[in-house]
């Protein structure tokens, strides 16, 4: 079912004339994204390596049989007198063949086996590990999406910048160029304003191919084509909510990098309890029968028999050489080293979720301030277009107006998904990213609605 609904989801990406959106891409990684799907054949393995240890405590029934043809040569000796009285030996061989069968069935039922019983324990921990693996991978994945997802918009929105920026510049070519016809301004003016014209053609390519490659990282991360996908229409962002002392204290409490190393340690502190309890007795049950038909002893010719027994085998271990002590020790470095990864984690998790709280609270006040300096830099451009009607400016101030305007425009854009990005960051380091988070961001997408690609045709430059 799941490779189906993977499939149907890959055609409806591919065909649908719609943008494609945020939960779509999501739902599609997670069919398919390779990481993830080897994050779940490690739960499976984990899983398979606990059934192995159980297989130990669980009742173990063999069964053996054997089939032969056997000769069996056998000296004969007699004593006998000769005529003379003297006491002679006579010796003769007899060979027979016959065939010999023998079949034994055999039970053993671990009764005390303390260190098969302390491994199942480190083994469900480690299942436990593999799954808080999965998560946090899901996690980062879902993150790398969502950044990639908003690096696309962003190269988009550049688009819609520098085209809009394109047209009116076509539309001040022209007028320029009927201005300069009649003697009214230099030729250099017109010169300036084509370059400046030709370096936002030059900016569109630049953009274009950033907007074709990061489609292409959505193809990369989706395992499909993405043809466009919908853009950012909420124009309020929602704050930062909570405290950085709050998401740290969540990141601490619940990120599931954090909770798998405390699975690997409880796992690392079964290890060395089994270790240890190499040393102690080993107490089995076993039951057996026997069918044999010249199958004893040496496949001897005997009538057939069957023979029942029970009972009870214990291993005691008095000597193995140091090994059990090297394994404990071994167990005891491996817990530590776990320990040691685990506070090294801690940290940088609790570095990250500040600094990743911080860019937040940084990033929505750049969503103002970009747009108050966009809006200052638009009342410029129409403050130099107006002074160089008049002839009080020149148009390099002009034109220095409009590369400003476009700047601060570009980069009202960057900070608004800069700051999605950073709550996604946020989420990501405090340990609760979840699918509803991707839901909530896919509700700030426009509808049905793909970002405006049009391009202006260039005008042609009148002869001097």
């Amino acid at each position: 079912m799941k490779a189906l609904s993977t499939i149907a989801l890959a055609l409806l990406l591919a065909n649908d004339t719609d943008a494609a959106r945020l939960a779509e891409l999501y739902d599609q990684t997670l069919a398919s994204h390779p990481v993830l799907k080897g994050k779940e054949y490690a739960v499976e393995q984990a899983t398979a390596e606990k059934d192995q240890v159980l297989a130990k405590l669980l009742p173990q029934i063999m069964a053996t049989g054997n089939l032969s043809w056997n000769e069996m040569r056998q000296l004969n000796q007699r004593s006998g007198r000769t005529l003379g009285g003297d006491t002679v030996v006579i010796s003769s061989t007899t060979s027979t063949g016959y065939e010999g069968s023998r079949g034994i069935v055999q039970a053993r039922q671990a009764l005390f086996d303390v260190p098969s019983f302390l491994r199942l324990q480190g083994a469900r921990a480690a299942i436990h590990q593999t799954e808080q693996d999965f998560e946090s991978a899901r996690m980062a994945v879902a993150a790398d999406l969502i950044d990639r997802y908003f690096r696309t918009l962003q190269a988009a929105d550049e688009i819609s910048y520098v085209r809009g920026e394109q047209e009116l510049t076509a539309s001040e070519l022209k007028r320029i160029g009927k201005m300069r016809e009649r003697q009214l301004v230099p030729v250099t003016d017109l010169y300036e304003v084509d370059a400046y014209y030709q370096a936002l053609q030059t900016r569109e390519l630049e953009a274009q191919n950033a907007h074709a490659q990061a489609l292409e990282t959505l193809r990369e991360m989706t395992g499909v084509e993405v043809p466009d996908i919908a853009p950012l229409r909420m124009d309020e962002l929602p704050p930062v909510p909570g405290k950085a002392d709050q998401w740290v204290a969540e990141a601490v409490r619940r990120h599931p990098t954090l909770l798998g190393f405390q699975y690997a340690e409880e796992a690392a502190r079964k290890t060395i309890a089994a270790a240890r309890a190499e040393h102690l007795p080993q107490l089995g049950l076993q039951l057996s029968e026997t069918y044999a038909d010249n199958g004893g002893f040496d496949n001897r010719q005997l009538p057939r028999y069957s023979v029942a027994s029970v009972g009870l085998q214990l291993n005691v271990p008095i000597y193995s050489g140091g090994g059990i002590e090297a394994a404990a020790r071994g167990a005891t470095a491996e817990y530590h080293i776990v320990q040691q990864k685990k506070t090294e984690k801690l940290r940088e998790i609790e570095k990250q979720t500040r600094s990743a709280w911080l860019d937040a609270q940084t990033g929505r006040s750049r969503i103002d301030s970009t747009a108050r300096e966009a809006a200052a830099r638009s009342k410029a451009r129409d403050a130099q277009a107006r002074s160089y009607e008049l002839g009080v400016a020149t148009i390099a101030a002009l034109l220095d107006s409009k590369k400003n305007l476009l700047k601060a425009q570009v980069e009202h854009s960057k900070a608004r998904y800069d700051y999605i990005r950073a709550l996604v960051a946020l989420h990501l380091w405090a340990g609760n990213l979840s699918q509803r988070d991707v839901e909530d961001i896919d509700s700030w997408l426009a509808v049905n609605q793909a970002p405006q690609t049009a391009s202006p045709s260039a005008p042609a430059i009148p002869a001097n």
